[in-house]
């Protein structure tokens, strides 16, 4: 019984440390949670190798000014596609998502490193390649 109490209490301390704190999720593609940081996003815009390949790229910040870039991609496709990503940040915030299988009508995130926050003048980037063809997009 105290064995289970105290993984209880760790996994209840655990959830308080990381919900303070964007996620960091790299190298692994992650569904998206909005959680209770400040989503900043570019809109939607296609992968050059399809209409139905939607990604943007965004900066998550929360109230102790830390923050991280991540690349969001949509799958509108009938068809699985192959996606690998990467982001990086004028303050830091950077990460490197694997190679992946996307199935059709699934999002998935590639989040950076979460870092103190403290640059007047940024600039964020995202890469996604897909099926072997790569964007970039710096905001």
């Amino acid at each position: 019984m105290r064995v289970k109490a105290l993984a209880v209490a760790a996994a209840a301390a655990g959830a308080l440390v990381f919900g303070a704190v964007p996620a960091d999720a790299a190298p692994y593609w992650q569904a998206v949670n909005t959680g209770s940081s400040d989503w900043f996003c570019t809109a939607y815009r296609h992968h050059s190798v399809s209409d139905h390949v939607n990604w943007k790229v965004c900066e998550v910040t929360n109230a102790d000014n830390h923050a991280q870039v991540v690349v969001i991609v949509q799958n509108a496709a009938s068809t699985a596609i192959t996606i690998g990503g990467s982001v990086r940040s004028s303050y830091g915030s950077a990460g490197e998502c694997f190679t992946s299988t996307l199935n059709p009508g699934f999002t998935r995130a590639c989040y950076g490193r979460t870092v103190l926050y403290s640059s007047d003048a940024w600039w964020i980037q995202g890469t996604l390649t897909v099926n072997g063809d790569k964007d970039i997009w710096t905001s």
